[in-house]
């Protein structure tokens, strides 16, 4: 007992952590939770369970920690998983609300202010200040709120990721220093409050339907920006909490929804100026809400989804708005970013402007797609392969330049237009950025893209001429009989090492603390590395050589199954979902082996869709160095067959894209001896 005290008095929750389920030794370690049944299952010392049930047995987790450093693995706790299994034995979710709604910040930690505070809040408190010090207070904060909401990660599900919060505050730029007063009308976990004061702003206000929301904007805006909020709680539309209050700015990112009650309004509710919004329309509802809180002259940023644009229910309200001069830019973000990927819709911000009586009224719009910057990756879900740095940097640019009377400055080719009020005033009042982006394009940059494509193509085609050429330098033999070993027997004799990146210790990291590194989609996908990874130790940092071959873990049935190393790829780190194997060239020629890895089906199949490599079971034939050698160069000249091919796919689609746009939109036209429908064999198009 004299020991636990101590080490409760020293701050040590080694002895104080109740037992754990194997998802949750997966998170402390982590690993995934296969892997955890896989020790089980092989190991017979790995530590029984002390409870539970069969289908959910806990396992003391002290054990299961020294049962690791038996093993030289790393059974560190992991501060957030910590928490949250200590959360999950101390206290039920009512009491952890109570323990949220009455947190009062206190030096580098937060008291209750409830002044009979019980063992068991004591060890929650110390354990949220330490998972603050080492993850952030957001992280630490939102763990508890989590399990104020029912002991689930869904309380954040909704929060406005912090590049697109970023981004949002920074459109709010032309206020200036007139950027003072801010109001999130739905502000969740307080993203977007907290990026509005890091622009500035120094009274924040905000409201959430959630009391467990409201309660985590308070403490994360106080914790992350030094600002205390006016953070209240209520349904702004039905029971705004500050009536008559006007603002600089409204920054919000609102839920969408089917249901909201529209039959309450009221019909004389001075907000609903523009239309009263239906009952499909509750995205309208928030920008008239907005609207009616900023002070003239005022700005008012949401994130909404895309549908709001082209609704038919919303037709006359967003034509009151153009009307009004009241809405200035729609700009569409690229789908399925991975910043969003907590919902399934795709977006749009847009950028409100409350009319100034004394000032001209705005006869034109900024329309953004940004969609084509972002590039194939997001058009194909491939989501965290999208540079989003540049993408906020165009928004930015265009919006400046719209906002400050450059519009000529504020069109880019494919990216941005400027259209007038009077031409969105059709039947539809349809406002969506692509098509019109699309259809105001510069002939004269159109007819360049058109040829420096046509000449891509033909550069590709005839590297597939060569590459196919290539390959033509194998011998029918008789059928060959090798002895074999896997790439496991090979590991064990030294052959060949496979190595894994190590999960960081630490989930939250600052841009400086990142560096480059390849991942598994990079890989399957033929791309440079995208990836970023957290600097750590160099005894834990798994750095790329040149002739390394690089296994994606997780590959699509027609996605690249290996990577040989180059220049391009050395020094970097190894990313998540790549498993690299280093041969030792006295004994195996590094093609030779990924050609047997991407040769022969090591995988098992996830669904239709994805195939998960066993690469460990992969049989390598043993060969002697040169026999081996002759083969590597085959599976060599066969891989940049493949490239060739996917090169020449990549560009015929970019001229396909490109000849496409600029007839539709009129800037090319078929020359005058082009050949006609009737000089085709098959004058219907398509296939027979």
């Amino acid at each position: 007992m004299r020991q636990d005290r101590d080490a409760h008095e020293r701050g040590d929750m080694s002895n104080l952590v109740p037992p754990v389920t194997a998802t949750e030794i997966s998170k402390l370690v982590g690993v995934t939770r296969a892997t955890v049944s896989n020790w089980r299952k092989r190991h017979e010392d790995f530590p029984k369970p002390v409870g539970g049930t069969e289908f959910r047995p806990v396992f003391d987790w002290n054990a299961v920690r020294a049962w690791l450093a038996d093993r030289g693995q790393d059974g560190t706790d992991a501060p957030i998983p910590s928490l949250q299994t200590l959360l999950r034995s101390s206290l039920s979710s009512d009491d952890a609300q109570v323990l949220l709604a009455g947190l009062k910040p206190s030096g580098s930690g937060w008291v209750s202010s409830d002044s009979a505070t019980t063992a068991a809040v004591s060890r929650v408190l110390k354990t949220l200040a330490h998972a603050a010090e080492v993850e952030g207070p957001r992280a630490a904060l939102q763990a508890l709120a989590d399990h104020a909401h029912g002991g689930e990660q869904n309380i954040g599900r909704y929060r406005t990721p912090q590049l697109v919060a970023t981004l949002m505050a920074e459109l709010l730029q032309p206020l200036g220093a007139g950027l003072v007063r801010v109001l999130d009308p739905a502000c969740g976990g307080g993203s977007l409050l907290v990026a509005a004061a890091e622009r500035g702003a120094t009274e924040l206000y905000g409201q959430d339907i959630s009391e467990t929301q409201a309660a985590l904007a308070r403490l994360v805006v106080r914790a992350e920006t030094g600002v205390d909020a006016n953070i209240a709680t209520g349904d702004s539309l039905h029971d705004d909490a500050f009536p008559g209050l006007e603002v600089d700015a409204v920054l919000s990112s609102p839920l969408s929804l089917r249901d909201w009650a529209a039959d309450r309004l009221h019909i004389d509710d001075p907000r609903w100026g523009y239309g009263r919004p239906g009952r499909m329309d509750s995205d309208l509802a928030w920008v008239q809400h907005a609207l009616a809180h900023l002070r003239p002259g005022g700005l008012a940023v949401l994130l909404v989804p895309a549908s709001v644009a082209s609704r038919a229910s919303g037709r006359r309200i967003r034509s009151a708005l153009l009307r009004a001069g009241a809405l200035r830019a729609v700009i569409n973000l690229p789908p399925r970013l991975p910043q969003l990927l907590w919902t399934r819709l795709d977006l749009q911000i847009w950028i409100l402007q409350k009319p100034d009586p004394n000032a001209a009224v705005p006869d034109s719009v900024l329309l953004v797609d940004t969609a084509p910057a972002a590039g194939e990756a997001a058009q194909s879900g491939a989501g965290d392969a999208v540079d989003w740095p540049p993408i906020a940097d165009t928004v930015h640019r265009v919006w400046s330049a719209f906002i400050e009377g450059r519009s000529a400055e504020a069109e880019e080719p494919n990216v941005s237009t400027v259209v007038r009020v009077v031409d969105l005033l059709d039947e539809e009042v349809d406002l969506t950025p692509g098509p019109r982006v699309r259809l105001a394009i510069d002939p004269g940059i159109v007819a360049g893209e058109a040829d420096t494509a046509l000449s891509r193509l033909r550069a590709a085609v005839a590297e597939l001429a060569h590459a196919s050429e290539a390959v033509d330098q194998v011998a029918q033999i008789s059928s060959a009989t090798w002895r074999t070993a896997t790439i496991s027997d090979l590991a064990s004799g030294g052959a060949v090492r496979i190595l894994r990146a190590q999960p960081p210790r630490s989930t939250v990291s600052n841009d400086e603390d990142l560096r480059p590194a390849i991942t598994g989609r990079d890989i399957a996908t033929g791309s440079p590395a995208s990836g970023k990874v957290k600097v750590e130790p160099a005894s834990l940092a798994v750095e790329v050589e040149i002739g390394d071959v690089l296994v994606p873990t997780v590959r699509g049935p027609r996605g690249h199954t290996f990577r040989i190393a180059g220049p391009e790829e050395a020094g970097i780190a190894l990313g998540p979902n790549v498993q690299l194997v280093r041969t030792d060239p006295q004994r195996l020629d590094p093609w030779f082996v990924a050609g047997f890895i991407g040769g022969i089906d090591d995988g098992s199949s996830l669904g239709t869709t994805a195939i998960h490599s066993a690469l460990h079971r992969t049989r390598i034939p043993l060969l002697p160095l040169a026999q081996q050698q002759r083969y590597g160069e085959a599976f060599r000249r066969v891989h940049q067959l493949r490239a060739a091919l996917s090169q020449a796919g990549e560009t015929v689609d970019q001229v396909a894209e490109v000849l496409t746009t600029g007839l539709v939109a009129g800037a090319l036209e078929p020359t005058a001896g082009s050949a006609t429908n009737e000089d085709i064999s098959n004058p219907r198009g398509g296939s027979e």
